[in-house]
């Protein structure tokens, strides 16, 4: 059975939001594999009650997130859920408090810690865990004073299994892994420094993409080998929005809410706008890592459609379909100034806005949006 090292239990009408932010950062340090965020992660079929109760039980951090209704959420019946032997949230911490993993009740969004008479007795020593609060001012600040914690038992356990508690810093730019709950194979991208923005002699390029600055992605993250395909999203999500069928075809038609909740059914995440393009530069300055025609379906060679994955050229990280076939979403926010900034180490782009960024162009664009360095935009809701 895959291990699980941390564990995020969480009650969706509490703290949904602050739960998934959480994962999100959690993904960035730890990885994929090393975090489990309940339901959202199970293929769907599975056992749901069965695979919490063996995530839980091979995890050695559960980290219990309390809002301010996580004890007066109610049933259908109007009592607490924390109550009813049922409950999820308390299936989950009352098994790890019975192997005796390490429990962390984390307070986001005014919650408070729970008195053992306000808890089932088999929750009562939920009471007595210390908490770390995160507060909304300085949110990710408070989360990463808690990554000591978290990397005494992961450290050990990868010690005990490897010999080594840093081996996945070993990895090798390129080197793939298959994802068993989409079953796509995802790419290791190292981490390093590359010059974002505009490259040397591009004439196309547009002042969203100016000044280019010099930009340091401290941590390696994995990256979908190709586009998630429709096979993929058909298999995780249950339906196919797509225009153009096909199974090894692009999904298309899919909103920034739809790729952030696919990414978050497997175990993934959307990258920084930043990671994007070291991604898809994989080491070129170039505006574009070959030929056009050989790297890119775009307007002049697409026919009007979108094609399957893998039908052109891969960078040298072996990445195919950066540029041209379909647009690529991002985590940023969009802001025209944003390079005006010159966020140097891992950014995050704005805090807030009204558009996302999207990245590599399409079928149905031109070769300027066929570029490393172009940035569009698009509304989170739009498909």
């Amino acid at each position: 059975m895959e291990k699980t090292r941390i564990f995020i239990s969480y009650r969706r009408e509490d703290s949904a939001g602050y739960a998934g932010r959480i994962y999100d950062r959690l993904l960035t340090e730890f990885g994929f594999e090393q975090v489990f965020f309940d339901i959202d992660t199970i293929p769907p079929g599975d056992d749901f009650v069965e695979v919490l109760s063996e995530k839980v039980e091979s995890c050695d951090v559960l980290l219990a997130v309390i809002g301010k209704s996580w004890l007066t959420v109610t049933d259908p019946a109007g009592r607490p859920r924390i109550q009813n032997p049922e409950d999820f949230v308390a299936i989950e911490i009352g098994a790890a408090l019975k192997r005796k993993v390490r429990v962390i009740p984390v307070l986001v969004g005014g919650g408070r810690m729970p008195i053992s008479s306000e808890l089932p007795e088999e929750l009562t020593a939920l009471a007595r865990r210390q908490a770390h609060e995160l507060p909304d001012k300085g949110f990710i600040g408070a989360l990463e004073r808690l990554f000591p914690v978290l990397r005494k038992p992961l450290s050990v356990a990868a010690a005990a299994a490897s010999g080594t508690a840093t081996g996945i810093a070993t990895l090798e730019a390129g080197a793939k892994k298959v994802n068993p709950k989409d079953g796509l194979t995802y790419v290791w991208i190292p981490p390093g420094t590359f010059m974002m923005g505009c490259s040397p002699g591009d004439d196309e390029g547009t002042n969203r993409e100016r000044p280019s600055h010099r930009v340091e992605i401290t941590k390696g993250f994995w990256i979908g080998e190709t586009p998630v395909t429709q096979a993929a999203y058909q298999r995780v999500i249950g339906s196919n929005p797509s225009h153009f069928k096909g199974p090894q075809r692009p999904v298309e038609n899919v909103s920034w809410d739809d790729a952030t909740a696919y990414c978050r059914a497997v175990g993934m995440r959307l990258p920084t706008d930043a990671e994007w393009e070291y991604a898809a530069r994989a080491g070129s300055t170039a505006a574009r890592y070959g030929e056009l025609d050989d790297i890119a379906w775009y307007e002049t060679n697409a026919q009007e459609q979108t094609h399957d994955v893998k039908g052109k050229r891969p960078n040298a990280w072996g990445v195919y379909d950066t540029l041209g076939n379909v647009w690529e979403w991002v985590e940023d926010w969009f802001d025209e100034a944003a390079y005006t900034r010159g966020e140097a180490r891992d950014p995050q782009g704005p805090t807030g806005g009204k558009y996302r960024v999207v990245r590599g162009g399409s079928w149905y664009f031109n070769s300027q949006d066929a570029r490393a360095s172009d940035r569009s935009r698009g509304e989170a809701s739009n498909r």
